[in-house]
């Protein structure tokens, strides 16, 4: 097995996988520049994305590589190849393919989470701007106290202060920028209609309401469609509990359990 890493080729294939590595920390600055220029933290942009992809596969083939190399040299007994062809497979899935993907899972629930924080928003705007609250006012009093179920947004609030004291933005209009880069399409909806009052000096009682009790009412539908598919699923769990502990019961009883605790006992 160490003749593996005394062959003429072990040398190049160490360069491409540092050349690799060192290509991917290359990516992730340039993504922290793109960050800090911009100010906001938005979603990776299309050749970030395709970019790990390919750094990713060009990381992970080469160690994967190497592994399988040493898994089926001769020198490797049957347990520790079975090993090290896991060990590969699952080196090649976790560098080519989970950790590229990262950013997109973690946009994907941040959208996920801001969606069903939405209405709760929209009611304490609603409120708020009731009581003739200024929009900065309203904003610094939301994120000001943070709290656990409502971190994410609250966050999101704050970036946006943040932005408004950067660059002399209106208040909603800062949050519309922060909104917009985290693509979740319902609050930037509400988000585009407060600016749009803020910008004209208009009401827009009417609109947070309207939006409100469309996103109540989709979030309704959606998590009753998800208990309908989810049924047939905790029906079939029940019946497989149900008959393994028939069956647990009646092999105990068949093969002279009780006796044996009777014995025990005794």
């Amino acid at each position: 097995m160490p003749d593996i890493f005394l062959s003429p080729g072990a040398p190049f294939a160490a360069v491409a996988v540092a050349g690799a590595l060192i290509a991917a920390l290359g990516l992730m600055q340039l993504e922290r520049a793109r960050l800090a220029l911009a100010g906001v933290r938005s979603l990776p942009t299309t050749w970030g994305v395709r970019g790990r992809f390919l750094l990713g596969q060009a990381a992970a083939v080469p160690l994967a590589a190497m592994l399988l190399l040493l898994a089926l040299s001769g020198g490797a007994g049957e347990n520790n190849r079975t090993l090290l062809l896991a060990a590969a497979l699952g080196l090649y899935l976790y560098v080519g393919v989970i950790i590229p993907r990262k950013p997109i899972v973690r946009a994907q629930q941040e959208r996920k989470r801001l969606r069903l924080l939405t209405p709760g928003f929209v009611s304490y705007v609603r409120v708020a701007l009731a009581g003739y609250d200024p929009p900065a006012t309203l904003l610094e009093r939301y994120a000001v106290r943070p709290t656990r179920r409502i971190l994410l947004m609250q966050r999101l609030v704050a970036e946006a202060l943040m932005l408004m004291s950067e660059r002399r933005l209106r208040p909603f209009e800062a949050l519309r920028h922060i909104a917009r880069a985290r693509g979740c399409q319902e609050l930037t909806d509400v988000v585009e209609a407060l600016a749009q009052a803020e910008r004209e000096g208009s009401d827009v009682q009417h609109v947070l309401a309207a939006h409100e009790a469309t996103l109540e009412a989709l979030l309704r539908d959606e998590f009753t469609r998800m208990l309908k598919r989810r049924t047939p699923y905790l029906l079939g769990l029940v019946a497989i509990s149900l008959v393994v502990g028939i069956l647990g019961n009646l092999l105990f009883v068949m093969t002279g359990g009780g006796s044996l605790l009777m014995h025990i006992g005794g």
